[in-house]
């Protein structure tokens, strides 16, 4: 889970550095209205331009942060709520852990899977950790090849884990997802 105080904090910060930025380019943008070209050196002009690419990225990665922790917000806040029907029954509601517990897929694991990818995976999760390879190419999801080409780069980061069952293979949440959940 997210620790709600810490990500409010983060993202308080991020908005005062996205406020700041904001202003500094503003700023150095506005700055040739006033300075005439002709008595400015060839070096203010170019700490001026280092400048402003420095403003512009602090600007880009505080409107990043910002963004990208806005949906962990808001399922927070829907968790502390409850889920609205809509979402309930969806494919966008949060896979939760083997076991049927609450606890949510950590964000930053489905945030860095492909769409295919954090299908595949939601639909173990949604199996309660463990599914066969032939029944998830049963679902006619994917092909057999896509799906363990799918499965090939799931392993590599570490979220399930592969165990021979017969002809097929058993699909479960890794032993690390599991700890953590």
């Amino acid at each position: 889970m997210v620790d709600v105080d810490l990500l409010a904090k983060s993202r308080a910060l991020a908005k005062v550095a996205l406020a700041g930025a904001m202003a500094l380019v503003v700023l150095v943008v506005l700055l040739p209205l006033f300075v005439d070209h002709a008595t400015v050196s060839e070096s203010l002009i170019f700490l001026w331009g280092i400048f402003l690419l420095l403003a512009a990225i602090i600007l880009g990665v505080a409107l990043a942060y910002v963004f990208m922790t806005r949906g962990v917000r808001q399922r927070d806040e829907e968790s502390a709520v409850g889920p609205p029907l809509a979402r309930a029954s969806g494919e966008d509601a949060a896979p939760t852990a083997p076991g049927g517990t609450n606890n949510p897929v950590p964000e930053i694991a489905l945030r860095l899977l492909t769409g295919d990818e954090r299908s595949v995976y939601r639909r173990i999760v949604a199996a309660n950790g463990a599914v066969l390879q032939k029944d998830l190419v049963g679902m006619r999801l994917f092909s057999g090849p896509k799906i363990s080409r799918i499965l090939d780069r799931l392993e590599a980061k570490g979220l399930v884990a592969r165990e021979r069952h017969g002809m097929t293979n058993r699909i479960r949440l890794s032993d690390a997802w599991q700890e953590k959940a």
